[in-house]
């Protein structure tokens, strides 16, 4: 080693001289700021980072951050969170009255139909103010094609798609943010473009990260949830939610705050163009040759002159150039690199020190002194390295090795390589040597993963096995062999392993059960080959069950569950879908349906012993088999056979049917179609008359509600109303109803009514006292003259509180009536209390009173009770005279039916009735 030292500096001392250093220097001072950009890029970076930490800005405040911080995921619960939660928070940021909502949460896979309805719904309600994130990324990592991931198509059209891509620069640091992005055609902004109010979707823009992160308003999303946070403090802003918890991952490295969460860094892109901070930078290749040259001219001009002079004038300059730097950043958001000139003038201070002492000698000193450090330093650093390090010769010999590597490999200084090492080493080290002896120029290197069992464990290590070339130092060629050096470095990954590991396990089971996730079960149900059958069971009664034993039950029922199917159908797929719902696909082997079904209702109907306590379950089961759709949509086609169990009482099971699910299918494209029917007017009111038997004349009309489905045509109320119910729908389609028909009366003659039916749901979730006011008000008909008829269902569940809802509802003037009497509960404890004006006697009654005594009967008792109570009766579906007479001789005073007239519109109603007319003109 000695000798090739001596004569490394032999070689340098008779080539390096004042001369060859000066050209060298002065070409290099002329050629930095043409090829030097990439070279000081770093500390150019790290000067703007700095000029931006001098000369803080605040922030405006018109965005407010909702963290999904470390309390928020401690006091929700598991991550990723139910929809409904967002739904939630959503529902009180609209009435908070903000601006815009940035959720940067990725709705891009399908949760539980519930879920995704839910939060749909309140998308809908926020008015589409909601922007959701886009991500374009590549669609393999070795592709160049890309893709977008985008919210599922239910969330999406309910709002704004916006890019949440953040790009990151070759060292790793976000810099620069995009202003948007082509989405299916279409221009589309970015997050940032958004939130900051411009118009641009295309090109990008650098981050003034001079903005503090302490001046942004943030607030946790439990306290939104909670209503700790004071409305004053979002009303009017834009608010961006989104996961600032480190053990979400969504932290990105920037200047100045070495990381920040990804919603920060959108705040911060969205600031910068709220303040009009359009940064910029110039090129300045010119002008900095220019002054590498005038350096030159200067140092060669002036070489009398002193060092210290030299240094002085130099400080000088940088002082001056960097205070020019950052008033041009600070002010104008002009980014001056100076590291190009700094560095041309530190060659320039060389270049003058050359001229003044001779460098070579200096530069041999420097360099032996160097190689004897460098030896002694990397004998030490392979000692102390915590990864196993080994050196070897060409003759396999190590010749230097690390502690570490002593304790792995059970070996020392000395030993052969090949002794002693794992298989697995020996292998690659052999493969490695056979490629140098064919390449003998190249550096060749492999790596190769192995185990060992150092104790009761065992380890898991990754090697990294490297052969170089070396030079003689005389410089003539030798044998091939005997030129190679190797290296051998060698990694505990064992924490990584159990790493990956338990990632994979999460990805692919439920952390509940254990069992297969819901994607990990339609994957494996894809590529499974052979008949299958594929069930879906739902366990009855379990959100009451929770509700009433606790969570913890709940979840720990869930877990005896599990055990129970997966000790049963051992070998086959067993998954937890979602919620209660559970995924069963085992091979037929020539068991029907029935016997399927039967024997999984067998396994279940026995008692879950939980903490000492039988707990009784029951369970629905759909069932869908090979031939009934593709493997990988099976599991849809068993919920849909589920839907259909639960609505047939006493049915416990139920096998997919073809029409059944086009029946599901067609009702979820009604709910789809029937926000925009309710907009685009395709609902519409007919009126069926209301006839006084005494007078025969006409004194009011019923408000009947029909859709002109632009591809159905006409659909029944029987269809859509409990699709409108169970979506939530029906407030706004009651409402609206009663604003038309209200409208619609106000026009007919005085003594006129109008009757409107109210579903127990819209009676129970809306302010129905409001809606009426805001109808009357609207439509300026006399409270009087409208009617409001509900049926038992309204106030059964909740007695108190729908009780007074209907007094505060008839403390405005208006009448209401009880609809379908005699078909519910109809006890006579509860009928004496309700603030009723009106009894309504249902159809089913009135057809069967003339051919069947007991019916006729009870409709007398109906009568005599209304008398009792002095109540009005009105009979519906009167069809006949004979009907009409006796409800007459009964002491019935109103009637409606098609012997009166179909339901119509209001003129044609008004037309028939308009000149004076007894009931028997009326047949």
């Amino acid at each position: 080693m000695r000798r090739r030292t001596r004569a490394a500096g032999t070689s340098l001392s008779s080539i390096i001289n004042t001369i060859t250093i000066r050209v060298l220097l002065i070409a290099a001072m002329l050629a930095l700021p043409l090829a030097g950009f990439r070279i000081v890029q770093g500390f150019d970076n790290g000067l703007f980072a700095k000029r931006f930490e001098w000369a803080p800005r605040t922030a405006t405040g018109n965005i407010v951050i909702v963290a999904i911080d470390k309390r928020s995921l401690d006091a929700v619960g598991t991550w990723p969170w139910q929809r409904s939660i967002y739904a939630t928070l959503l529902d009180k940021l609209v009435a908070f009255g903000v601006k815009d909502v940035f959720l940067d949460v990725d709705f891009s896979a399908f949760s539980s139909k519930r879920e995704d309805e839910l939060l749909a719904a309140a998308l809908e309600r926020s008015g589409g103010g909601v922007l959701l994130p886009v991500f374009r990324q590549q669609e393999m990592a070795s592709s160049s094609e890309t893709v977008v991931t985008r919210p599922i198509p239910q969330l999406l059209q309910k709002a704004w798609p916006v890019f949440a891509n953040v790009a990151l620069d070759e060292d790793g640091i976000v810099r620069r943010f995009d202003l948007g992005s082509q989405l299916d055609g279409d221009p589309t902004q970015s997050a940032a473009s958004a939130l900051g109010g411009i118009d641009s979707s295309s090109g990008s823009l650098l981050v003034d990260y001079s903005i503090r992160l302490d001046t942004v308003p943030t607030f946790s999303l439990s306290d939104v949830l909670n209503g700790t946070v004071p409305a004053d403090a979002i009303r009017g802003r834009s608010v961006v939610v989104g996961a600032s918890a480190a053990e979400l991952k969504d932290i990105f490295a920037v200047p100045v705050y070495g990381a920040i969460a990804g919603p920060l860094f959108h705040v911060l892109a969205a600031e910068t163009l709220l303040q009009k901070r359009f940064l910029r930078t110039l090129d300045q290749r010119l002008p900095e040759l220019m002054f590498g040259a005038l350096l030159v001219f200067g140092v060669i001009r002036w070489r009398s002159a002193g060092i210290i002079t030299i240094m002085a004038v130099g400080l000088t300059i940088i002082i001056i150039g960097e205070m020019g730097a950052f008033l041009l950043q600070a002010r104008y958001g002009i980014l001056v690199g100076t590291a190009v000139p700094w560095s041309t003038l530190v060659l320039a201070w060389i270049l003058a020190l050359n001229e003044r002492v001779d460098l070579g000698r200096l530069l041999i000193g420097i360099a032996n002194t160097e190689a004897r450090n460098a030896r002694h330093l990397m004998r030490r650093i392979i000692a102390d390295s915590s990864d196993a390090v080994v050196a070897f010769d060409s003759d396999l010999r190590i010749i230097e090795a690390s502690e570490s590597a002593k304790v792995v490999l059970r070996v020392d200084i000395g030993t052969s390589l090949l002794a002693t090492t794992d298989a697995a080493i020996i292998d690659v080290v052999r493969r490695l040597v056979l490629q140098y002896d064919a390449e003998p120029d190249k550096v060749h290197a492999a790596r190769v993963d192995f185990t060992a069992n150092p104790g009761s464990r065992t380890a898991y290590y990754e090697a990294s096995v490297t052969i170089s070339p070396i030079e003689e130092p005389d410089g003539h060629p030798t044998d091939a062999r005997s030129l190679f050096a190797g290296c051998l470095i060698i990694r505990d990954i064992t924490a990584r392993h159990d790493y990956e590991k338990r990632l994979r396990m999460l990805s692919e089971r439920d952390e509940l059960t254990g069992l297969l996730n819901r994607r990990e079960f339609v994957s494996r149900l894809t590529a499974h080959d052979g008949e299958v059958i594929v069930s879906v069971l739902d366990i009855e009664r379990f959100s009451s069950l929770c509700a009433t034993l606790g969570r913890d039950v709940g979840d720990e029922l869930l877990k005896a569950v599990a055990t129970r199917l997966e000790n049963a159908f051992a070998g086959d797929l067993v998954a937890r879908l979602d919620g209660d719902h559970f995924g069963i696909a085992a091979a037929t082997d020539g068991q029907s349906v029935e016997d399927f079904a039967e024997g999984l209702l067998r396994l279940i109907e026995q008692p879950v012993p939980i903490r000492g306590v039988a707990v009784p379950i029951a369970v629905r089961v759909g069932i869908a088999s090979s031939g009934d759709a593709a493997p990988g949509a099976l599991p849809t086609a068993a919920e849909s056979a589920l839907d259909a169990a639960k609505g047939m009482p006493g049915r416990q099971w139920f096998s997919f049917d073809p029409t059944t699910a086009v029946r599901q299918a067609r009702s979820r494209r009604l709910e789809r179609d029937m926000r925009d029917a309710l907009q685009n007017r395709q609902f519409f009111l007919l009126f069926q008359p209301q006839v006084e038997f005494d007078s025969g004349r006409l004194v009011g009309a019923e408000a009947l509600i029909r859709w002109d489905h632009p591809e159905f045509g006409l659909i029944s109320p029987a269809e859509f109303i409990p699709i409108a119910e169970s979506s939530g729908l029906i407030c706004e389609i009651g409402r609206w109803t009663l604003l038309e028909a209200c409208t619609e009366a106000a026009v007919w003659p005085a003594e006129l009514s109008i009757a409107v039916n109210v579903s127990a749901i819209q009676f129970d979730r809306s302010d129905i006292e409001l809606d009426v006011r805001n109808a009357l008000s609207s439509s300026n008909l006399p409270p009087s003259r409208l009617c409001i008829e509900l049926t038992e269902s309204a106030f059964l569940d909740h007695g108190g509180p729908s009780l007074s809802k209907m007094r505060a509802l008839r403390e405005t003037g208006v009448v209401i009536a009880l609809d379908d009497f005699g078909t519910g509960y109809s006890s006579m404890s509860y009928l004496a209390d309700l603030p009723l004006d009106k009894l309504k006697i249902d159809q089913s009654f009135v057809r069967q009173m003339n051919g069947n005594p007991s019916v006729f009967e009870i409709v007398r008792a109906i009568v005599s009770l209304a008398r009792g109570l002095n109540l009005q009766v009105v009979a519906e579906g009167i069809e006949t005279e004979l009907e009409a007479e006796a409800l007459h001789r009964l002491g019935c005073e109103m009637g409606q039916g098609y012997l009166f007239g179909r339901p119509g519109r209001s003129v044609e109603m008004l037309s028939k009735w308009s000149a004076p007319s007894r009931l028997s003109a009326r047949v």
